[in-house]
């Protein structure tokens, strides 16, 4: 009843997780690995490559760098799909989506991962929000891609978009994708996963993070049921500090100091912030000074 799609580019990797697949899951299943040792696939096209050759009503799309602790896991899955309003359902994700491209995280995240690494060096961390929540399912918008399980019926609404390519923003975008169609995504809590990546900002995340964003900037910002009339009174500010936070990622991960200043210039912009347009009067000054604190390598871009 569940399609398991991978894409994997590490047979070692995909055989442990088809093990304990086999063994946690609890309901009649199939696994769909898109070998992409060499790299002939982005994210986006191995997962449709996979979604077309599946068959059975219920899709989970799955990085094969984890293992799943959850007896039966796929019967939780299913029921939690049972209500049709109900989207894409994972184990990370946020419930409030600026205009300014950022990750999944502060306090309006929702996350239920025990956090670890392929060598062992660092221990296990769980890392579970809201704390203390009982619930077995919390409403949001974005997701994190580590685990995304949907109905066919949704999927065939839906696309991981190619134009995008990498291996990046392809969980935003299906995830905002499902939102703008009408449909409620969750972050669920019953089901235990262990990543054995801890995950980090790369250029070419930054690169993606800002496509995805601007695909969808007419329909943004959006704030979903769980965040309070306070923090979305508070909106102008994280604004402000997710633009300036921006800026400050595009500086350390290398992009020439004209990308910086039309990307910070395009955000202010649309947000009209008098505070980020009187800062960008010194942006050059301040990309200098940063450049120099951070990454000096990068003082001549």
């Amino acid at each position: 009843m569940l399609s398991v799609i991978i894409c994997s580019r590490n047979k070692t990797l995909l055989d442990k997780l088809t093990k304990n697949i086999s063994e946690t899951i609890g309901v009649d299943y199939e696994i769909i690995g898109i070998d992409n040792t060499f790299n002939e696939h982005s994210i986006f096209s191995a997962y449709n490559a996979g979604f077309e050759r599946s068959k059975y009503p219920y899709i989970c799309f799955i990085h094969e760098d984890v293992c799943i602790n959850t007896e039966n896991w796929g019967k939780k899955v299913i029921a939690h799909l049972a209500e049709p309003t109900v989207g894409i359902l994972g184990l990370a994700g946020s419930d409030l989506v600026t205009r300014i491209p950022g990750s999944c995280s502060g306090k309006t995240s929702c996350i239920n991962i025990i956090q670890s690494d392929s060598s062992g060096k660092k221990p296990s961390v769980k890392s579970f929000f809201p704390e203390n929540y009982s619930e077995t399912k919390h409403p949001t918008i974005l997701l994190d891609g580590v685990f995304l399980c949907l109905r066919r019926d949704v999927m065939n609404e839906l696309r991981f978009d190619e134009q995008i390519g990498g291996f990046h923003g392809y969980d935003f975008d299906i995830a905002l994708q499902a939102t703008i169609s009408g449909y409620q995504n969750y972050v669920i809590y019953d089901i235990e996963l262990e990543h054995f990546s801890r995950g980090k900002f790369q250029r070419e995340y930054i690169k993606n993070l800002i496509r995805v964003f601007r695909k969808w900037e007419k329909y943004l910002p959006l704030a979903g049921q769980s965040i309070n009339e306070q923090r979305r009174s508070q909106f102008a500010k994280i604004e402000e500090e997710r633009l300036l936070k921006l800026t400050k990622r595009l500086i350390k991960f290398g992009f020439s100091t004209n990308e910086i200043i039309a990307e910070a210039t395009h955000y202010a912009g649309i947000i009209q912030s008098t505070k980020i347009t009187q800062k960008l009067k010194l942006i050059r000054f301040k990309i200098f000074f940063l450049r120099l604190l951070y990454c000096p390598h990068n003082l001549l871009k």
